[in-house]
């Protein structure tokens, strides 16, 4: 059996900058301000580290703005229900090949790794067309300030809803930041790397991942990626 996390922006979908609209108009109503966002570089970071980065970049305290993570994970949601639908927000190539193969199989469960809330991230994934419901567990930016805890967090709610005893041996992380690949080795799970996002694929490279693709639209070559021991 193997555990598939897949991380969403530029691993799953394209969300157009959407996400970003929907957390500068939470922080926005709630703290009047978004702060530095239009320059943020939110790559591979948890949605609760930009926030903090976002806001005390512009004098708030932590203690100001961790209590009310929650109510910004609601805003960014019920935003995102009504934005993106109009954003255009779309697979990443070979995505929807893969996963009509992936669900097939017997052999592995599927789930999400990401720096999206829970909130929010089945609100992208619907948008772009992705089922949600394909993938069983997940590990997200509300559980964990720091990416590196969530590959624990999704092992452990793997083994909860199978019964199975996943570890990061037969655990992968798949992703398309270099976030991602560190992640993964935090993990002691494998590194799948793609350059579907705003990382090229010589500075994934430079991580040196377990696997790299520049997209993921080969899937036969894939799969045997993901499956392989």
């Amino acid at each position: 059996m193997k555990l598939l996390l897949f991380d969403i922006d530029g691993t799953l979908i394209r969300s157009q900058g959407a996400g970003r609209e929907t957390l500068a108009y939470a922080l926005e109503q709630l703290f009047g301000t978004a702060g530095p966002i239009a320059e943020y570089n939110m790559s591979g970071k948890t949605d609760p580290r930009i926030i903090l980065d976002l806001l005390t970049a512009v004098g708030l305290q932590a203690e100001e703005v961790t209590p009310k993570l929650s109510q910004i994970y609601e805003l960014m949601a019920a935003r995102g229900h009504e934005i993106f639908p109009h954003r255009d927000m779309h697979a990443c190539p070979g995505i929807p090949e893969l996963l009509a193969v992936l669900t097939q199989r017997s052999d592995i469960v599927l789930g999400l790794l990401t720096g999206n809330s829970q909130k929010t991230a089945p609100v992208k994934l619907a948008a772009a067309a992705v089922d949600p419901g394909l993938f069983k567990v997940g590990a997200y930016g509300s559980d964990a300030m720091d990416r590196n805890q969530l590959p624990t967090i999704g092992i452990e709610r793997a083994n909860q809803l199978t019964g199975y005893e996943f570890t990061g041996y037969n655990t992968v992380i798949i992703g398309d930041t270099p976030a991602d690949i560190l992640c993964a080795r935090a993990g002691r799970a494998t590194a799948v790397a793609v350059a579907s996002g705003w990382h090229s694929i010589t500075t994934l490279a430079k991580y040196q991942p377990d696997h790299l693709f520049e997209n993921l639209s080969d899937t036969q070559s894939v799969v045997q990626a993901l499956l392989a021991t």
